[in-house]
């Protein structure tokens, strides 16, 4: 983890709460939840929902926590993103005990590795990135600020990951392959070649479905 503040996570869903299963199994102080949702209850196993991102207004605040974002959409993501650069937020790096990462792994700020991934020699994970559960991310692999590659997805060696690109669950991505920016590939996808930016590739082979704008 790249501090020693309490956590907070901003996002109290699904997301959010595996978020707070790492912290946990890795020994981190967590204060609380971020979300605007007044139908959460007041605590998530024992969490407290402290407010909603408004918070970050409160230098005060801000500075004495680190910041994980807990939220899948990438749209939310990307803003609330913004949010802490421009709040000046620290931001805290989580990744789960169970999970295999090579030392010769870089991982930004903000970023989270699940249970049951792996993470191969000289791959380069940017920030606010999602290596979720049971992914496999291999060798020289370039993943750019925001990307989210699913639960069971497998990126081969040498595959480029644009900024906020999003890669579903169990999705195969063949060697050398580059995705470009804000590009989306569906479940259970097989890329064997360029995607351009924007767009949203799905099937086996992988073809747009879905054309960028």
């Amino acid at each position: 983890m790249s501090s020693d503040k309490p956590v907070v996570i901003v996002g109290a869903g699904g997301h959010g709460k595996v978020l707070l299963d790492i912290c946990h199994a890795i020994g981190s102080r967590v204060a609380g939840f971020l979300d605007a949702d007044t139908t959460l209850p007041p605590q998530i196993h024992g969490a407290p929902i402290l407010g909603s991102d408004a918070m970050l207004e409160d230098q005060s605040f801000v500075v004495a926590h680190a910041f994980v974002l807990g939220v899948g959409d990438p749209a939310i993501r990307s803003r609330l993103n913004t949010y802490l650069g421009q709040a000046e937020a620290e931001l805290a790096t989580l990744v789960h005990p169970a999970a295999v990462v090579s030392e010769f792994v870089e991982i930004g700020g903000g970023s989270t590795v699940h249970a049951g991934a792996i993470v191969n020699i000289d791959a380069r994970i940017g920030g606010h990135c999602v290596v979720n559960t049971g992914a496999s991310v291999d060798h020289d692999c370039i993943l750019s600020d925001g990307v989210q590659i699913g639960p069971g997805a497998t990126l081969a060696g040498g595959v480029t990951c644009q900024p906020n690109v999003f890669v579903g669950t169990g999705a195969s991505i063949l060697p050398n392959v580059t995705i470009g920016k804000d590009a989306v590939v569906g479940g259970g996808s097989s890329v064997a070649n360029d995607v351009p930016g924007g767009v949203t590739v799905y099937g086996v082979p992988a073809r747009i479905v879905r054309q960028a704008g």
